[in-house]
């Protein structure tokens, strides 16, 4: 309805006719939420024993540990290749991109990533 009381308001020269009316339903779902009473922690004292995100210390610990094993298994790949593997699992470097910098064939890179991340496997492996 807002948007049929508001056709005269239209004015092409400003905007899209779609971005126009997102606007206006935006504003009124806006109006619509802020119409409604905020709850409360009283109304819902379940919230209060909702837990926390943050990890346990046992957990922090653990992750400790396990960062210390890859470094330690990356630190036994070839060089080269430990960079590849942390260009591409870390920095998100595509098999093209490694391929430009390290200036090999694009199914040379894959190999090579396939074959360190396998050696990483046997080596975290206990």
């Amino acid at each position: 309805m807002k948007i049929w009381e508001r056709a005269a308001d239209f004015d092409p020269g400003r905007g899209s006719p779609t971005t126009w009316m997102a606007t206006i339903a935006r504003n009124r779902a806006l109006d619509e939420v802020r119409r409604h009473s905020h709850a409360s922690i009283e109304d819902t004292p379940e919230a209060l024993s909702v837990a926390s995100d943050e990890p346990l210390p046992l957990q922090l610990a653990e992750t400790a540990e396990d960062v210390r094993r890859l470094k330690e298994c990356l630190e036994k790949l070839d060089p080269k290749r430990r960079d590849m593997v942390v260009l591409a699992y870390m920095n998100g470097s595509s098999r093209e991109e490694l391929s430009q910098k390290f200036g090999h064939p694009v199914a040379t890179i894959k190999t090579w990533l396939h074959r360190s991340i396998a050696q990483l496997r046997s080596c975290l492996s206990p």
